[in-house]
This record gives structure tokens, sequence and C-alpha cells, in this order.
């Protein structure tokens, strides 16, 4: 039976939007289910689960992983490495020091009392929110949004692709700075053999099979939405086997409402101050607009599937890793919402280059060009000579009108 152009251009739009918040959906779906039947996600709570799901998300993740456009970028060789240092450094220890002197407390830990003091709630959300932020850029959303931007989309593929990879080292490192427990130093090396395993091992593996086979590059980029919704489900089934076990031991029952209130208030802070860095870096380097759009909309955003990673890998030690990963389930829509805000105002804008007389540091450096020089006195002798034209033409008018009221 054949639908009417309506039916059929209803059944687009709501396939559209599926798609679109595909992995918002399945967040939900898992969030519910966890809390309304929590058993079967607890039966699941072993760490071989987990880390056997975060390997098949990186192998898709290497098989996706473009490396070509990193050959064209020499020429905007220092946008990139500006990029890629406050993606992966300055957008990370700025808010982590930030968050990390914020009162939160072991409400969680049965051998400490609770405080008579203000909280923020368990130290468990602080954990997650630091670790969200040593996340690097994400891998295809902040390229959609520069693409929609009409940013350098060649400049965006390579920063995703070098933080995404240098992130596997860098951001465990970082957030180790911010963990006071000591099972994080005995427990290292373990750690990094978990996410070697988990993490680097299947991103290569699955690079090197797409760059040997032309048809698995065939494939993987006639099914690239399909894979990056299997990798939405796996990361959404590790947050229901996450939360489905600390439901079931009680831990939701210790956190209020105002804990989740004041936690969504702090990551949408932190977020508007990635921006606002990015922005202050992008007016000191004086960017252009293309540039700043990879600055604003890639650079400001991080990546999920690595803190889903990093999280699965930690020690017990550490905290309750549901806690620890729902500010990052949470901070994830979140900046894709306030980021989609920047889209069109980055695309219409003409005012970029923007240079602050003094601060950028190419126009304190750079010299004007004589070609430049040149081309600034024809036009100023252009708009002198019109300008003398008008002052003819309007005493010549002036003249008439004289010479018709003295007739």
């Amino acid at each position: 039976m054949l639908c009417t152009p309506w039916q059929c251009s209803n059944t687009v739009k709501i396939k559209d939007f599926l798609l679109k918040h595909f992995l918002i959906i399945c967040e939900v779906i898992a969030v519910v289910i966890a809390f309304a039947w929590p058993l079967p996600g607890s039966k699941l709570s072993h760490s071989t689960i987990s880390l056997c799901i975060v390997a098949v998300i990186f192998l898709f993740t290497g098989l996706k992983l473009k490396t070509d456009e990193l050959k064209s970028v020499f020429k905007s060789a220092d946008v990139v490495l500006i990029c890629c240092v406050t993606s992966l450094l300055i957008t990370t220890l700025a808010p982590g020091y930030i968050v990390h002197q914020l009162p939160f407390d072991d409400k969680l830990d049965p051998d400490k009392p609770n405080n008579e003091t203000f909280s923020f709630g368990p130290t468990e959300l602080k954990l997650g929110i630091i670790l969200f932020n040593c996340a690097p850029a994400t891998i295809a959303t902040g390229i959609i949004m520069v693409t929609g931007a009409e940013g350098d989309v060649i400049i965006a593929v390579a920063v995703s692709t070098i933080t995404n990879i240098a992130g596997c080292f860098v951001t465990p490192l970082l957030f180790s700075l911010f963990v006071d427990a000591d099972a994080m130093k005995q427990d290292s090396t373990k750690l990094l053999m978990k996410l070697g395993l988990s993490l680097l091992l299947p991103l290569f593996v699955g690079k090197v099979v797409a760059m040997l086979f032309a048809r698995v590059r065939e494939v993987v980029k006639n099914h690239k939405r399909k894979i990056g919704l299997v990798q939405s489900v796996g990361i959404c089934i590790i947050l229901w086997i996450k939360l489905s076990t600390s439901v079931k031991k009680g831990t939701f029952e210790l956190i209020a409402l105002t804990d989740i209130l004041i936690l969504v208030g702090i990551i949408i802070a932190c977020h508007l101050f990635l921006l606002l860095i990015n922005f202050i870096v992008s007016i000191s380097f004086c960017f252009k607009r293309e540039h700043l759009a990879v600055m604003l909309l890639l650079c400001s955003q991080k990546t999920l599937v690595l803190t889903a990673a990093i999280a699965t890998a930690l020690p017990d030690e550490i905290g309750d890793s549901a806690l620890i990963l729902l500010p990052c389930f949470i901070a994830h829509p979140l900046q894709m919402l306030i980021d989609s805000f920047l889209i069109q105002p980055l695309k219409k804008s003409p005012h970029f280059p923007l240079c602050v007389p003094g601060f950028c540091a190419k126009c304190r450096t750079t010299k004007p060009d004589k070609t430049e020089e040149g081309q600034n006195d024809i036009g100023s002798a252009a708009a002198a000579y019109v300008v003398e034209n008008q002052v003819v033409v309007g005493m010549d008018t002036l003249h008439e009108e004289k010479e018709n009221c003295n007739e």
C-alpha cells in the first residue's frame, strides 16, 4: 500500500529525528530500564563484558578514522597545533582545577560521617566532570557542526584525529592529576594494560584493516551511519550495566534532586568557560572565521566514547563508576545543545578575523604587505575621486537652484 505524500513526509521527518537524536534516546531508555528493573544489568556487571564492548567501539572507530587529511594540513600546521594544544591541555587543566576546588564530599563512604557543611554532592560527580573535561575533541559531532557553520572541515578532521589518538595516552594521565585516591597510583599499570587492550589495540587493528583492504573502506564509507548507531548502542549498554549495578546497591538513594540540578549547572558553566577560553585564544592568534568555527564547535566539545572507556577501566577504590559516568552522559547532549546555537552566527557573521589592537599576536608581529598597501592607496584614491565628484555635482546643483531663484 502506497503512502500519501503527507504520510511519506512525516515518516521521513520521524526517521530523521530518531537518527539525529539516537544516542540521547538510547540513553533515556537505558536509564529507565536500569531504574525500573536493575536485576538483568547487575548480573552483567563484569569488567570483561564492558571492556569487550569498549574494544568493539574502538575497532569501529579505527575503521572510520581518517588520516589522509593529515597530509594536506601542513600549510595550516600552526592552526592545527594551537587547536590540539587547546583541546588536550588548556581546556582540560583550567576547568579541572576549578572543579577540583568545589565542595564535594564522600557521602557514599560509610566510614566517613557526613559533614554538616554545604556540599555539591558526592565526590564521584566531581570526578565525572573532571574526566569528561580531560577527554579530547569529539569525533563526529563537532565535525558535523563545523561543516554546518562552513568552517574548515579538513582542519577539523585533522584536529579530531590527532587529539583522539593522543587522548588515549594523555587523558588518563591528566585525570590522575586530580584523583586523590592511592588506588589510581597503585593500579596504574593495570589501568594502562586495560586501556591498551580495549582502546589502542582495537583502534590500531581497525585502522590497519581499513588501510590494507579497499573493500573494507568502501563498506565502512557506505555504512558509516549504521556503524555510528552500533557505537551508540554499545555506549548505552555500558551505561545500562553500570546504572543497574549502582541501583541494585542502593547508591542513588543518597543523591538528592538538588545534587543533580547543581551538577547540570556546573556542567553548563564549564562548557561556557571552555567556549570563552577558545574564543580568547582565537582572538589572540587572529583566526579566520573558518578556524574560529573549529575552535568553538570542535575544540570546546569532549568525546563521550573515551570517557566511558576510561570510567569502565577505573579501579573500584576510586568510586562508583556509574556516578562517575553520570556527569559525562549529562554533559555530552548539553554541549551539543549549547553549541548548536553558534552554528548560524558563525556561518553568517562577516566580522572575522576579529582582532583586538595590541592583543592579537599576528598583528603585532606581521608587517603590512606592499601589495596590500598599494591596494589601499588605490582604494583611497578612488574614494577621494568619488567624494570630489559628489562635491562638484553638489556645487553645480546649488548654482542651478540659485539661478532659478534669481529668475
